[in-house]
């Protein structure tokens, strides 16, 4: 039944949110790294973010084709972003996911550049499994408490959603100020 929580957790946190939900997942994999083989969670884990993944591109695949941002895939920039990933996108797509770097790109250029769905979730796989086994082999290694997981997790979640509040907050603070001194 954990494991199955777990398969769930790791299908919605890689889904339409994930923008939202920066680090949720790997504090999840820690947490479950007491309770199973990290060959496993990487297994699991690897099979609910490639089904969110199919999910995502079919969403953006449909977004695109919206007459409001149909003329985006077009623009100067977005058409130099889909030409430089379709130079190596199975590769460009591996690396990021395994990396700690940010994936919302590749998410969104490869349905932009009409990338083969299937070749997509083999890189999402081939960079996934990696990943996630590293994470909670480390998981294995070192004890990280649950509530520090937890608090952490929240946190990072907390500013993601915040943090354009927060720049509009002081944006209105700085001119509030600068009405008063002058």
């Amino acid at each position: 039944m954990k494991l199955l929580a777990f398969f769930l957790i790791a299908l919605f946190v890689h889904g339409p949110l994930s923008p939202l939900l920066p680090t949720a997942f790997e504090a999840t994999l820690l947490y479950y790294a007491k309770l199973y083989p990290a060959w496993v969670l990487a297994l699991v884990g690897t099979a609910g973010a490639s089904i969110a993944e199919a999910v995502n591109y079919r969403l953006i695949d449909w977004a695109a084709e919206l007459p409001k941002l149909a003329g985006l895939r077009r623009s100067r920039a977005v058409s130099w972003s889909i030409d430089a990933f379709l130079r190596a996108p199975f590769w460009t797509t591996v690396v990021v996911i395994f990396s700690p770097i940010p994936d919302s790109a590749v998410r969104i250029l490869a349905p932009l550049g009409r990338y083969s769905l299937t070749k997509f979730l083999a890189a999402i796989a081939l960079g996934r499994f990696p990943r996630l086994l590293l994470i909670a082999g480390f998981g294995l290694l070192v004890s990280v408490p649950a509530w520090l997981l937890v608090s952490s997790s929240v946190a990072l979640v907390a500013l993601t959603v915040l943090r354009p509040r927060v720049g509009r907050i002081m944006a209105r603070l700085r001119v509030a100020v600068a009405g008063v001194v002058f």
